[in-house]
């Protein structure tokens, strides 16, 4: 359909006598009309053909009027839709907090905080020295918090990709001890902080319940009160849990939680030999003045 340029509505009957109309006049006339009925027939059919149009016009401009809403409808949609995508990016970066409590209070004993690296490793549950949980390593990554920027980024090997993380984050501490060279007091001491955070860190119930058993045996054994007792205890402790983390990666993991009489015993004596050469050493005299031996 040809659009309609201007509302029919306002258009003015024409002089149906004057020359413009003569030929159509005439011709109904000489079809047997009288002039008077020819005139009255021509008004009457332009008022139908005009009233056709006006009713074209009024679809024309509902339609004209649907498309214009619809696109302002869809304009409006894109801007709120842009707008709405704006907020969320603005979202996204603003720095994050978490709801609390009004009614809760700050724990009555705080556990103490060990290096970037040591929580990295809590984070990836990979193997960890206890050390770092210990007062002596929570003060040593305290020190080293002040002089180094936590924020100093450098590159590392993630899944194949080279990336930046924070030159804290796998930077181990020259000063760590293996678990088994490690005092009483300061194992004690690391396994509780240690317990902390493998369970802030959200490690699998098995795993964490597995290692406080592990750790219960350990610190509640009977040979604690026996010559060399907590020596055989600390490096039955470090090996296993090393063992332990070892056997994980290569999917044939054990039930860290039960204590193995025959390894024990095995590693009491070696720790038994081991004080017994050392003991003979320092007595022989062979050991300490070996000169005088020498052919």
């Amino acid at each position: 359909m040809n659009r309609i340029l201007a509302d029919p509505a306002l258009e003015a009957q024409p002089n149906f006598e004057s020359a413009a109309y003569a030929a159509w006049l005439n011709s109904i006339v000489e079809a047997g009309t009288s002039r008077e009925n020819a005139l009255r027939q021509m008004a009457d059919d332009w008022r139908t053909e005009r009233q056709e149009r006006i009713d074209l016009w009024q679809q024309q401009v509902e339609e004209e009027a649907r498309q214009q809403r619809e696109e302002a409808e869809r304009v409006q949609a894109e801007k709120e839709a842009e707008e709405l995508e704006e907020r969320r990016e603005t979202e996204k970066k603003k720095p994050k907090i978490n709801d609390f409590d009004s009614h809760a209070t700050v724990d009555d004993v705080l556990i103490p905080r060990p290096s970037q690296y040591a929580l990295q490793k809590i984070k990836s549950m990979e193997y960890v020295e206890l050390w770092y949980f210990s007062p002596d390593g929570c003060r040593e990554a305290l020190d080293s918090g002040r002089t180094t920027a936590e924020d100093a980024f450098g590159f590392a090997k993630v899944d194949g990709f080279v990336a930046l993380k924070p030159v804290a984050a796998f930077k181990a501490s020259q000063k760590s001890l293996p678990d088994q060279d490690l005092s009483w007091r300061q194992f004690d001491m690391a396994k509780t902080s240690y317990l902390v955070h493998i369970d802030k860190a959200n490690w699998p119930e098995k795993h964490q319940q597995a290692l406080a058993m592990f750790f219960t045996i350990i610190t509640n054994h009977e040979h604690r009160m026996r010559p060399r007792g907590e020596k055989t205890l600390l490096r039955y402790a470090g090996f296993v849990r090393r063992e332990w983390h070892d056997r994980l990666t290569q999917n044939q993991g054990f039930n860290i939680g039960i204590f193995n009489n025959a390894l024990y015993n095995s590693i009491s004596d070696d720790v038994w030999d081991a004080e017994r050469d050392e003991t003979i050493r320092l007595v022989s005299p062979i050991y300490r003045y070996p000169i005088l031996f020498m052919r």
